[in-house]
């Protein structure tokens, strides 16, 4: 029921993205924009929701008057009562899309949950798998752009609003990064973060943002936040933290063509990156594979919500991790 209830306002979004993207340039006003972009998001109450944490641990503080909730999972390695003195594992920060929440996890992104259990993202022979922090966004409207769930209210971040200092999702997630390490587990040269669509913007964000922190970042559906409307700022001059892209070449939510512009960004900047191209079906595609002619927005929608093959995962946004450290 949950996954249905959730195509379908995606569908309903993409569509207004789609069909009403040019009614956006008619709008008589719109938000007021300064060098941060646009201001901070209207949340709606209730603002946030309790998750259900699978196997893990819910993590919870009050933020200027409002609950906010992260699920904390560790592999089974890192379960034991007592673990091996020293021990740390690598974690990977997971940023929900917008509408759905942390439990997206272990649903559409269970892929990347089965591989935490076992992968060997550490470069300790003698550690398996790795932690996932997956912090959650707010009930907020979005700004409205294409893409972005025109007068849509839902669970999103805040990637709108480019102050790093006062974002309250990037206070949010370092509140429980801090908590997560003072657990004494975390191997804090290799923090990663891995956003989906609307999380995939905010992690391109928080990654620049705190990059003596964050190691690497891991982008799915998603293309340059600096970039969006409707109040778009120049990319940052600023340290370069190495970013993969997964992007799909029919995204009736984040076309192909915006991720060739991102692309094209990243290449401008000489910034460290990678990128790949996926089929219909969640596959790779070769890199020579050009955007799709005919994308329609069912297929499109269905594209954007599904999840790349676990394969791509484990072949090439974990090995792009695990070849980043910083510095010891």
């Amino acid at each position: 029921m949950f996954i249905r209830k959730f195509r379908l306002r995606l569908l309903v979004v993409a569509a207004t993205a789609v069909v009403s993207a040019a009614g956006y340039a008619r709008q008589e006003t719109g938000p007021p924009c300064s060098a941060t972009g646009a201001p901070p998001m209207e949340t709606v109450p209730p603002v946030t929701q309790k998750p259900k944490c699978k196997d893990g641990r819910l993590l919870k503080y009050s933020q200027e008057g409002v609950e906010r909730y992260a699920c904390l999972n560790l592999p089974p390695q890192a379960k034991v009562r007592r673990p091996v003195a020293g021990r740390k594992w690598p974690l990977v920060i997971y940023l929900h899309a917008s509408l759905t929440d942390p439990g997206s996890l272990y649903k559409e992104g269970k892929s990347l949950f089965e591989l935490h259990r076992t992968y060997a993202l550490s470069d300790d022979p003698a550690v398996t798998g790795f932690i996932i922090l997956a912090p959650e966004g707010r009930r907020a409207k979005a700004w409205q752009s294409p893409g972005s769930g025109a007068k849509q209210t839902g669970i999103r971040w805040d990637e709108w609003y480019r102050d790093p200092a006062r974002n309250l999702d990037a206070a949010a997630i370092d509140h429980f990064l801090d908590e997560a390490i003072a657990a004494g587990l975390v191997d804090t040269n290799r923090i990663y973060v891995f956003g989906w669509s609307n999380g995939s913007f905010m992690a391109a964000l928080y990654g620049v943002w705190r990059g003596d922190r964050i190691a690497a970042i891991g982008q799915y559906a998603g293309a340059n936040p600096w970039a969006r409307p409707p109040c778009p700022i120049q990319l940052p001059a600023g340290p370069q933290v190495p970013l993969l892209l997964m992007r799909n070449l029919c995204d009736a939510v984040v076309p192909c063509s915006t991720t060739n512009e991102w692309i094209g960004d990243l290449a401008a900047a000489r910034w460290p990156f990678q990128s790949y191209n996926l089929f219909d079906s969640g596959a790779e595609a070769p890199a020579s594979q050009p955007c799709a002619t005919q994308c329609s927005t069912v297929q499109g929608v269905h594209d954007h919500i599904r999840w790349p093959h676990k394969s791509v995962l484990e072949n090439r946004l974990l090995p792009f991790f695990k070849q980043h450290t910083l510095p010891r």
